[in-house]
This record gives structure tokens, sequence and C-alpha cells, in this order.
């Protein structure tokens, strides 16, 4: 995909405050991206068998839409799976699950994302043995999705929401330590914000393994809504090579549709210096 490529976030239903900008059936988030403007579509579900829709397809053929990535949060808000449960079904059950999000990326060309789905360390003492179960659930992964040509992302998710990994050089340091070969990283501002030191020098550092990026501001609204310095992280990330998505993950606030609109107004105004 170029540089300029702009995805929108899709999910059947919107629980809580949780930061996604449609909300209803998947043919219809396409054919609303279509609409706006949008070049991909990024859709979060609860199991992989919501993406077998067959007009779900059928949709993305017709408005020349592509799947930037696969979501896999809810496995963890509204499954309860992780890949570091105490319990080895449960985890045998999320690595199965995520095997299958990987066969639908395949046939979609999209990437996958592993997020909150690596759950939560219960105590700080269990620290080591949460990373070490990790590991092996990723390498189990990674493996997997090397065979299928597909590659995940790992997101650096702030403390408030995952008490580990929160920052790009945790996360790259984790990559490196369980030698991933096709489980690159995705950053997300908002995280970045809260968690980076220097966000323009955790990019610059972490480049090679960037893979993907999810744009929202300081306060989890649209860009410009906030005080992130948007220019500067999009001209770090273009000038050391970045050509992946930019995904519109952000709360939709104060509508979804307004939120929608003035996201990728917003993202296209500082993409215009490099189209």
């Amino acid at each position: 995909m170029s540089r300029s490529a702009t995805s929108l976030t899709v999910i059947k239903k919107i629980i809580g405050d949780a930061p996604f900008l449609f909300e209803g059936s998947f043919p219809d988030g396409v054919a609303y991206a279509k609409k706006l403007g949008y070049d991909c579509v990024e859709i979060h579900v609860t199991t992989p068998d919501e993406l077998k829709d067959p007009k779900l397809m059928e949709s993305l053929e017709k408005n020349q839409i592509r799947v930037s990535a696969l979501g896999t949060g809810r496995l963890y808000v509204n499954a309860g799976l992780s890949l570091t449960d105490d319990d080895p079904a449960i985890r045998a059950k999320a690595i199965s699950q995520l095997k299958e999000f990987i066969d639908a990326a395949e046939k979609m060309h999209s990437l996958v994302i592993l997020g909150c789905v690596r759950g939560n360390i219960p105590r700080p003492k269990d620290r080591e043995k949460v990373l070490e179960l990790l590991g092996g659930s990723m390498r189990e992964l990674d493996k997997y999705a090397l065979a299928h040509s597909v590659t995940m992302v790992f997101e650096p998710i702030n403390r408030y929401e995952n008490n580990y990994l929160c920052n790009t050089y945790e996360i790259a340091d984790f990559l490196r330590k369980n030698d991933l070969k096709n489980i690159k990283m995705m950053i997300d501002t908002f995280h970045m914000n809260i968690e980076e030191v220097d966000i323009r020098q955790s990019i610059i550092d972490n480049i090679d393994d960037i893979a993907y990026a999810h744009f929202a501001d300081s306060n989890r609204w649209y860009p410009g809504k906030g005080h992130l310095d948007f220019p500067m992280i999009l001209k770090t990330l273009i000038d050391h090579g970045y050509n992946g998505v930019i995904s519109a993950e952000c709360l939709p606030l104060p509508t979804k549709e307004e939120a929608s609109i003035k996201w990728l107004a917003a993202v296209k105004e500082l993409l215009k210096e490099y189209d």
C-alpha cells in the first residue's frame, strides 16, 4: 500500500468507550469507508468466524476497498481469552483462534493486530512467568504466520490498559529476545503520548519494526483535538521509511460520523506534503 493509505475502524457493536468509528454490519462499513474516501478498513471481531460473511467479500470487491488489519482485542475483552492465561486450555484456545485470524488475513491480504490479547500480569512476582508464557505463545503464532505469509503487529499499550510491554522499546526487546520473524510492531499515538519519553526518538529508534500505525490525539479524539504534534510524527515516520497504513482508532466523538469525517480530513491534510 502507498504511504497515503488511510483506514477506517469498523466493528459490529461499540461497547463502552471503545475507540472505533463505524458501528454496524461489515459490508455497510466497507461502503461507508468508500463513501467518505478511506482507502481501507480495519475490522474488529470477537471471533474469526464473523469474517466469513460472503457479503463482506462482495462489498470489498464492489467498493475496491482493502482490509488493512484484523483486530483481535475482542478475544480478550469479550471472550476472556489471552495468550498468557494460567490455564493451558485457555491459552491453547486463544492460539487456535488467532491462527484462524491468520487464515482469514491470508485470504484478505491483511495484517493481524496483537494487543490486549497478551493479557495482564496478575501480580508483580508473576512477571517473568507471564513473559515466558507470552513468548511461547507468540513463537508458535509467528511460525504459523510465517508459513502463511501473514504479518502480525504487536501493539505497545499504555499502563492503564495493559500492565506490561507498554512502550516501543519494550516491544522491540521482546521481539528480539523471542526471535520473531513475522511479528512486527504497531504504534498508536495515543498510547505513545502516555508511555514514550520522546515520541520522535522512539519512532527513529524502532522504525525497522514499525509496520502499522494508529493515529489518535492525546485525548484519543481525532487529530487536532489534543496537543500531539502530528506534522512531526508523520514527518519522522516518512523520513525514516515508513510506508504503511495509518488507521483511525480514536473515540467516536462528538459523534461517529463527525469523528470519521474529521479524522480523515486531518490526516489527508497532513499527507498532502508527501503525496
